[in-house]
């Protein structure tokens, strides 16, 4: 545990918040600009749903944003509050992260295959449990505590893998990605402060700082007066990644002072402000290959597409899917000292299912009156 006081905290956190929201209303700007002289864009296809010019390159924003932030509020503490060690898995995780960034960068600009961004997904991965930072305990989920090393570590790269393409492939609409990043890491950081892990609420916080700012030129902002601007996977990719390493930390936090049982509801809590985007990029993956297509082939099957497809605008889309991670979330904390772990995350397995079947059949419902009313037409 930190021996941090609650009073340093609202000295540092602010801090830190502000220096990433100046940098990124500094340097978005200076982006679209050089993306209009140089026309890099994000050229639209039939499954993207935006029109005009649009800038891919927010994401390059995000992680200088965040380490020169978070450097220097390290700097700060260790010479003038409280000595600040660089743990392994910070900086294991700070070359993961900077491992993807530089491969977001890259595929933004020139575009790169998922035959080569996911080993590199992988390799991040494996650098954040290199440190010693892995899944170490279900906590009675399949009836499973206490894990070896040998189960944990791979468990804990598919797990950050799937997180990170989770972020990735949300990335579909106006402020979803960024929403649902800073819903994560809002609880994420009253999380680590409540459990008194300042070094990493500095990192949330810092990640607060730089995808607001994002959020609302990405929403707000329009191609016409050349203030819109997308991520790109330099910002989702870098920005999966981290929220998978802070839920995997806050997952696996240990101290004398914590009862195993109340560490296990810390293990609910990490996960599931993420479960909308993961179960969505699972149902995904097994519905391509159900249908003898790679999982990483491009289509429309989205959560966000299909709201759209029932007549909701990217507005109510990203709303309701952000309104229904925080809903699963809260329903989560609330049940989790109340039922058994099992029984939660298949309830919360099946709510998931009910929802895209109804969602499902009243697309079938629209799309056979549209038909009927386009066969009266011809007749």
């Amino acid at each position: 545990m930190e021996n941090f006081n609650l009073d340093f905290y609202w000295t540092i956190l602010p801090f830190v918040f502000i220096v990433c929201v100046t940098l990124t209303i500094i340097a978005i700007p200076e982006i679209i600009r050089i993306a209009f002289e140089k026309q890099l864009f994000d050229v639209p296809d039939y499954r993207k749903v935006h029109k005009g010019q649009v800038p891919r390159l927010g994401g390059v924003t995000f992680l200088p944003g965040i380490m020169i932030s978070v450097l220097l509020a390290y700097g700060i503490m260790a010479e003038y509050a409280y000595p600040v060690s660089a743990q392994a898995e910070i900086l294991f995780g700070a070359a993961g992260a900077l491992f993807l960034y530089m491969t977001g960068v890259a595929d933004d600009l020139v575009g790169l295959s998922y035959k080569v961004k996911f080993p590199i997904q992988i390799i991040s991965a494996f650098m954040l449990c290199a440190s010693g930072l892995w899944v170490d305990n279900f906590h009675g989920l399949l009836g499973i505590h206490e894990i070896p090393a040998v189960v944990g570590i791979p468990f804990t790269v598919v797990l950050v893998v799937l997180i990170i393409n989770a972020i990735n492939l949300i990335d579909g609409i106006d402020g979803l990605a960024s929403g649902l990043c800073i819903l994560t890491v809002v609880v994420y950081t009253v999380m680590l402060i409540k459990v008194d892990l300042a070094k990493y609420a500095v990192i949330t916080v810092a990640a607060l700082g730089v995808l607001l700012p994002f959020y609302l030129y990405n929403v707000y902002g329009t191609s016409a007066k050349r203030t819109k601007i997308f991520m790109g996977d330099a910002g989702s990719l870098t920005m999966g990644y981290l929220v998978a390493a802070i839920a995997v930390k806050a997952s696996v936090f240990s101290d004398s002072m914590f009862e195993e049982k109340s560490q296990a509801y810390y293990f609910i809590y990490a996960f599931s402000i993420l479960l909308v985007p993961v179960l969505d990029v699972m149902r995904l993956f097994i519905h391509r290959i159900i249908h003898k297509r790679s999982p990483f082939y491009p289509d429309r099957c989205h959560i966000h597409h299909k709201f759209m497809a029932i007549g909701m605008s990217i507005g109510q889309a990203r709303h309701t899917i952000i309104g229904i991670s925080l809903v699963f979330f809260l329903i989560n904390i609330f049940l989790v000292g109340h039922i058994n772990i099992n029984i939660l995350i298949a309830g919360d397995i099946v709510l998931w299912t009910v929802m895209h079947l109804a969602v499902s059949h009243r697309i079938r419902v629209l799309k056979t009156r549209h038909a009927a009313s386009a066969s009266m037409y011809q007749e």
